[in-house]
């Protein structure tokens, strides 16, 4: 039986799981949950099963491996990469990969907040003043490096490339100022089989965010 990634019908931060299985080729069920419609945005199709899937911390994105089961999206796309044997044996250098990880995912955190935010309009002006230094401190790190960690693509590269991604379908200038990432970004989504997924109809048809968001709701 083929593995299943479990999250809803959008990018959200599912999307950066699913970008490393397409990477390796892997057979895995898809499961997409539906969001219903305004003004309720209805959760059921997914708070009705949750309990009934054997998680031991029931949430979205989940990833069900035979008998073994994760959530949170962090812990799901260091497990798929320690699967393929991308980790590096040294603890310090595997400690550094979390670390950039985690300060990718403050940076998407913010993001999701004002993407969510009622007050949209107004909070967007602030969060984009502070988007500059954001990409400053990725392209900083990055260097003169093929990828994060260096010539070998780790699961950071996932999760920032599937986030700048997303930054460029809010802002097509927002990476001019950034042109080692603008190569990082396109040497990424020219890898094999990242290409022709993010060129399909299923990766382009599904938004960034669910119904409940005020920037990303539509593909």
């Amino acid at each position: 039986m083929a593995p299943i990634l479990g999250y809803w019908k959008t990018r959200g931060l599912g999307e950066m799981c699913r970008l490393m299985l397409h990477y390796h080729g892997d057979k895995f069920e898809d499961r997409q949950y539906v969001c219903g419609p305004a003004p309720t945005f209805d959760r059921s199709e997914w708070t009705s099963k949750k309990d009934t899937l054997g998680l031991a911390l029931p949430n979205l994105p989940y990833y069900i491996d035979g008998k073994f089961s994760l959530t949170q999206s962090s812990a799901i796309l260091e497990y798929l990469a320690d699967k393929h044997d991308m980790l590096p044996n040294s603890k310090e250098r595997r400690a550094e990969l979390r670390m950039v990880n985690n300060h990718i995912m403050d940076c998407r955190a913010s993001f999701i907040m004002t993407c969510y935010n009622p007050e949209y309009e107004t909070v967007v002006v602030s969060w984009k003043e502070t988007l500059p230094d954001r990409l400053k401190s990725f392209e900083s790190y990055l260097g003169d490096k093929r990828w994060l960690s260096g010539d070998n693509i780790n699961f950071p590269d996932f999760n920032l490339c599937e986030f700048l991604n997303q930054l460029v379908l809010w802002d097509s200038k927002c990476l001019d100022a950034h042109p080692k990432l603008r190569e990082y970004l396109t040497r990424f989504e020219n890898l094999p089989n990242i290409k022709p997924y993010m060129e399909s109809a299923e990766f382009k048809n599904r938004p960034c965010n669910n119904k409940q968001a005020k920037w990303g709701a539509v593909a």
